[in-house]
């Protein structure tokens, strides 16, 4: 029985394997259905011609044929409208969103063969789509399905149609999607638990983060005391258990400010698809953003020329995290000197970029040193010899991420030490 599942295996593969793969582009074209008609057409029209005229009958009916399946999905497609909606308009990437798609027929007859294979997926394979039943006629038929982005960004990308071939497959019509909302997908994101020593620029009772000791909150600790600590923050039941004076750490009243440059320029990133820089790039951005939220941190979010104030409120977040989902695929192409080399205010400041970026920042010598550099090594297999060694640029490494690591793996153990949290 293996032997035999081994030959037809075998088999299986000798029969599909593409022996002459550089002759595809000739041949390819007589898998369509048109091909097949016009070479039946012309045999029976030379039938009718020399041998008998009853090939002229074959050739009219084929003529029919080809004919009606290639006006049929017009006529089918003129009295079908269609429009959809995202349940929800913001994800990340990796969940699934809820997709309602209505569809009116104003003709008697049913609508058979439609799909969508336009803006709900890459493009990369035209055969991914979405098949749908048959929509009766002189009604209003709606589907539901569950849509797993491909990627980060925003959907649909590009018009979505729905196209039908039916019945022969010789010609294919589109319908227009009418949208009434767009879906946006976020950088995939990691759980950051650490804070790096950043200024504060201001102290406000309502928020309390236990990275510093202070007066207020709830307590994080105890610890013996010291000349000078008040005497309400005695542990009374701790320094009556040891004979010594203890007192209690709390919580400091504190927020804190912080610049985030994000690059995104295109000439500073690989897009390999094992490792992609870019999609690397932002979900770090995106998992430090959501970490310094958290902390009630104010960030400066630098996207390209995008500046976004962030405060403590989700709507602010949001709108960071959209920025960051609607940086094009390929990177954003600078023309001209981008705005990531010039700070806009005296913040401390958490710099995401890549090793390919480095040389360009040593060119310029008004970048700060006291700016903190998380680096992507984009090009961890090529290293090119024109770029200069680590140690010799001025911006000095904070935090290293290869560009192929899986975040969730390495990144909260590399940011929490490099914070200097124990």
């Amino acid at each position: 029985m293996k032997f035999i599942q081994e030959s037809l295996h075998k088999a299986h593969n000798i029969l599909n394997h593409d022996f002459c793969p550089w002759a595809n582009r000739w041949v390819y074209w007589t898998k369509h259905p048109l091909a097949c008609l016009t070479a039946a057409a012309i045999v029976s029209g030379s039938c009718g011609l020399f041998v008998n005229p009853v090939g002229f009958a074959i050739l009219g009916a084929i003529l029919l044929v080809g004919a009606l399946g290639a006006a049929w999905p017009w006529i089918c497609s003129r009295g079908l409208t269609a429009e959809a909606e995202f349940i929800q308009t913001r994800c990340r990437l990796g969940e699934s969103v809820l997709v309602q798609l209505r569809i009116t027929n104003r003709y008697p007859w049913p609508a058979w063969g439609l799909s969508i294979r336009r803006g709900f997926h890459n493009g990369v394979d035209e055969s991914q789509g979405i098949a749908l039943a048959r929509v009766k006629g002189w009604s209003d038929t709606e589907f539901e399905w569950v849509f797993t982005p491909p990627s980060r960004g925003v959907f649909p990308q590009g018009l979505p149609q729905v196209d039908t071939a039916f019945p022969f497959g010789i010609w294919q019509a589109f319908v227009p999607i009418e949208l009434k909302s767009e879906l946006v997908v976020w950088p995939e994101s990691v759980s950051l638990d650490a804070m790096p020593d950043i200024v504060e620029i201001q102290t406000r009772e309502d928020k309390l983060t236990d990275r510093r000791c202070g007066d207020t909150g709830e307590m994080i600790g105890i610890r013996p005391y010291r000349e000078g600590d008040s005497l309400r923050q005695v542990h009374w039941i701790q320094t009556a258990r040891t004979g010594n004076l203890i007192v209690m750490e709390r919580q400091s009243p504190a927020t804190c400010a912080v610049r985030l440059l994000v690059d995104v320029d295109h000439s500073r990133h690989s897009f390999h698809p094992a490792r992609n820089s870019l999609e690397q790039t932002l979900s770090i951005a995106a998992s430090i953003l959501e970490s310094l939220h958290r902390n009630h941190a104010f960030v400066e979010l630098q996207v390209h020329e995008q500046l976004i104030p962030i405060g403590n409120s989700f709507g602010d977040l949001r709108r960071g995290l959209d920025a960051l989902a609607r940086v094009p695929a390929d990177g954003v192409r600078c023309d001209h000197a981008c705005h990531f080399d010039h700070p806009t205010r005296c913040l401390p400041t958490i710099v995401v970029t890549t090793d390919l970026a480095l040389h360009h920042h040593r060119t310029h010598p008004h970048v700060s040193r006291g700016e903190r550099y998380i680096v992507v090594k984009a090009n961890d297999e090529e290293k090119d010899a024109s770029l200069p060694k680590q140690e010799d640029c001025d911006c000095h490494s904070w935090l290293d991420i290869s560009s192929n690591d899986v975040l969730r793996d390495v990144l909260p153990d590399r940011w929490r030490k490099a914070c200097h949290v124990q």
